[in-house]
């Protein structure tokens, strides 16, 4: 390789990282940009609620809740890219994977950059209150490893890594989601209605990829596997609902699902969980019959 090609070679990639809308070779890609787009939003969402003095009467906690949110819902977004990439036929979503994953980890370090701003900064009084309690240690634990993803997330770093290393390091992503689900748990305290959406969303993405590991590489996953991983993620968020609000209070576990049943008060997680699993199996035999005709 002469000089100028190395050279150019390492300007596209320099250029790639800063205008995460262009590819390797730093062609814009309208997908790119799209999504780049879409990932910024919710921050200058807060922004101008910001502005608007729109974040209540503790704004700082306000940000710090909806930063870790944003975080969290990019993580299962970025999770949700290998899925609907093979069951839509659909491979330049891989194109934005990685781009997801980064937006989360950023995301997630202002939840924590926000966290010591609410405590003036004075570091170690925040991390005597981080260290003494559980839902803090949880999602600390689940930051660092979204940090250490995001910093190997580069080309650079997958080749000085190696392949197989480099998915073996990513593939705890596995255990962080989990980790922040946790933490989420914990901290709604009452209102657990998104983090149970969230568990069943997590509970699909998981199932899907043990699904996939059932039958050979490339092969398509069969209809009545995917009907029953639908109705099956449904149903447990469905009961995992019902057991966390008898144990917490003494709810009738049959009047919680008898609620998720009915929609006079509103979609409950368990629906929507089937609502959003039946809709992608539809729409990947949609793609199926369009490929099947032509």
């Amino acid at each position: 390789m002469s000089n100028r090609t190395a050279a150019h070679s390492r300007y596209s990639r320099v250029l790639s990282s800063l205008a995460p809308w262009r590819d390797a070779g730093g062609r814009f890609v309208p997908l790119k940009a799209a999504v780049s787009g879409l990932l910024l939003m919710p921050a200058l969402w807060l922004l101008w609620r910001m502005l608007q003095q729109d974040l209540g009467p503790r704004p700082l906690t306000e940000l710090i809740h909806q930063t870790g949110l944003w975080a969290f819902r990019f993580l299962l977004l970025s999770l949700a890219v290998t899925p609907l990439r093979q069951m839509l036929r659909y491979g330049r979503l891989t194109l934005v994977r990685r781009m997801i994953g980064v937006a989360s980890a950023i995301y997630a370090a202002f939840h924590l950059l926000l966290y010591f701003a609410n405590h003036a900064f004075v570091i170690a009084k925040a991390l005597r209150e981080i260290v003494t309690s559980n839902y803090l240690l949880i999602g600390l634990a689940a930051l660092i490893g979204l940090l250490v993803l995001a910093a190997t997330s580069t080309d650079g770093m997958v080749r000085r890594l190696g392949g197989r290393r480099w998915q073996a390091l990513h593939r705890i992503v596995y255990v962080l989601a989990p980790l922040a689900l946790w933490h989420f748990f914990l901290q709604a305290k009452a209102d657990v209605g998104e983090p149970t959406l969230m568990a069943g969303l997590l509970l699909w993405l998981l199932g899907y990829r043990l699904l996939r590991r059932i039958f050979p590489a490339g092969a398509t996953l069969p209809w009545p596997g995917l009907i029953a991983l639908a109705l099956g993620s449904a149903a447990c968020t469905m009961g995992g609902e019902a057991l966390y609000f008898w144990l917490r209070s003494g709810a009738p576990w049959l009047l919680v699902l008898e609620t998720n049943l009915s929609i006079d008060m509103g979609l409950r997680p368990g629906m929507s969980v089937l609502l959003a699993a039946t809709g992608v199996t539809l729409a990947a035999l949609t793609v199926s019959i369009r490929l099947a005709r032509r």
